[in-house]
């Protein structure tokens, strides 16, 4: 697994210069294909099996949301939606909340209510993305360290790499907003590591296009929390904080339960890829 390891760690910090100077942005969305390439450059290609109904799960998400809105409804009221964008829109840009023009929120506010209208463009642009990451984590080295963790052992080691490998994005703002914010990066690897069994749930059940559907779920629903809660501080009320990782405890521990149940009763192998969710070639 050295070439992959080598390629999927080992480009984004080649592109973060180029993010430094130029922005995130699209860069972001190239560094996604780097667990992909890992793969090929470790001469370990496969076919992931499609099926449509495995795109269901891009709609799972959903309930992480709503989680993680109920833990934070535990410690503070919702604000409503004029008062998330505003403060998420100012961290953006790195402006006082009060300077960011009522007509550029309102449009904001506008585009998330229309979510379930753009859900089939949303769908197609975010599991494309996720394909890239998808194809090493959940279809490559998640079965890789199962042979020896076990799913559920390989599937929190994957997520704390999953979420160290986010390190050159988050210290450019990623995610909290704050350059070189060092602590960002031990924070997604905990969000990370309890999103994983989720995500590795979504594989054994569907599929490498399911874990896909899933993650691109995540990234197309995580901005509705902001609808209700602004990201004040952003370590804390934020999807990406400690109460969107909260709001993964529920979704985990029946991942768990149901990995071990599927183990128990003979549906997946205890220690190898499921056979019928991809064919070599």
């Amino acid at each position: 697994m050295i070439k992959f390891f080598l390629v999927a760690f080992g480009l984004p910090w080649l592109l973060f210069p180029v993010m430094y100077l130029w922005g995130v942005g699209p860069w972001a969305l190239v560094m996604m294909f780097t667990p992909a390439l890992g793969v090929i450059a470790q001469g370990e290609v496969y076919r992931p099996e499609l099926r449509l109904r495995d795109f269901a799960a891009f709609f799972y998400p959903l309930a992480w949301v709503a989680a993680s809105a109920a833990v934070t409804a535990l410690f503070v009221p919702p604000s409503g939606p004029e008062t998330g964008i505003r403060y998420l829109l100012a961290r953006m840009v790195n402006v006082p909340a009060e300077e960011v023009p009522r007509d550029v929120v309102d449009v904001i506010i506008t585009q998330n209510l229309l979510v379930p209208l753009l859900i089939p463009f949303a769908m197609l642009v975010n599991t494309f993305f996720a394909f890239g990451e998808e194809y090493g984590w959940r279809g490559y080295l998640t079965p890789k360290l199962a042979k020896r963790l076990g799913w559920v052992g390989a599937s929190l080691a994957v997520g704390a790499l999953w979420g160290l490998w986010h390190a050159p994005v988050l210290l450019l703002g990623h995610n909290y907003f704050e350059k070189f914010w060092w602590p960002s990066v031990p924070l997604f690897m905990l969000f990370c590591a309890a999103s994983s069994p989720a995500l590795t749930w979504a594989y054994l059940r569907h599929g490498v296009w399911g874990a896909v559907a899933f993650h691109g779920g995540i990234n197309a629903f995580a901005g509705t929390y902001f609808l209700l809660y602004p990201p004040e501080p952003p370590w804390l009320f934020n999807p990406a904080g400690v109460m969107g990782t909260a709001g993964w405890i529920p979704l985990t521990l029946y991942a768990i339960w149901d990995i071990r149940r599927m183990q128990n009763t003979g549906r997946i192998n205890a220690d190898a890829t499921p056979p019928t969710h991809h064919s070599s070639r």
